[in-house]
């Protein structure tokens, strides 16, 4: 019990730890520059991608661990957390997988986050687009997550993510954890974490060609005041 309440004391104390510091830099730019400061605005979309990112991280989760419960249970060490009950009780491993979700992916939301800020800094003679623009891309990642994360499942689930581990070789030989759900669960993962790179790439290649579009047909309302 005390090691549960640890581990969501552990996720909570990081999730207040990184809004505390970027709001704190918010109302300090505020008070220092009034009406000129800009800064807090970066804060507050580097703050909102987080937070989409770990609530899709959660949700991810949610379906692979119905998918195997047994690659958190096992692959992600949980069973300290969730007890000796087989299969674990389902409430208690949504809510595991849900933090471990979150803490998989609120550093990726971050990353994604500062690379469209830096796509999109002051430079003499460009354009910079606005938040809404900025927003306006993160779908796109969205679906390339999505979709690298269904092709990562499927090839593990069809058995062709073997040459990964050879840990997977011998549960497949000697069939446990069901196995094929096990590697779909990974293949899932290993999708999204290879998605969320091309997804990053690709928004800030589109930020930049905004960029490089407004510069030659300067449009008011893409154009950040």
């Amino acid at each position: 019990m005390l090691e549960f309440l640890s581990a969501n004391h552990w996720l909570a104390g990081r999730i207040f730890a990184g809004v505390s510091i970027l709001m704190t830099l918010a109302v300090f730019d505020l008070r220092r520059h009034g009406r000129r400061a800009t800064r807090w605005r970066e804060y507050i979309f580097l703050l909102f991608v987080t937070l989409m990112a770990m609530v899709y991280g959660a949700l991810n989760d949610q379906i692979t661990s119905l998918i195997s419960w047994e690659y958190f249970y096992y692959g992600k060490e949980l069973a300290r957390e969730l007890g000796a009950d087989i299969p674990p009780e389902r409430v208690a491993m949504m809510w595991a997988a849900a933090k471990v979700g979150m803490g998989a992916t609120w550093s990726a939301g971050l990353i994604l986050g500062v690379a469209l800020l830096i796509a999109n800094n002051p430079r003499k003679g460009r354009a910079r687009v606005t938040y809404g623009a900025l927003v306006r891309t993160l779908p796109r990642v969205l679906g390339i997550v999505v979709v690298c994360s269904i092709v990562g499942g499927l090839l593990g689930f069809y058995g062709m993510l073997t040459w990964v581990s050879a840990d997977f070789g011998d549960m497949v030989r000697t069939n446990d954890w069901r196995p094929y759900r096990f590697m779909a669960t990974f293949g899932v993962h290993l999708g999204a974490y290879f998605g969320g790179l091309v997804g990053i790439i690709t928004a800030v290649v589109r930020v930049v060609r905004l960029r490089r579009r407004l510069v030659e047909t300067v449009n008011p309302s893409e154009v950040a005041s």
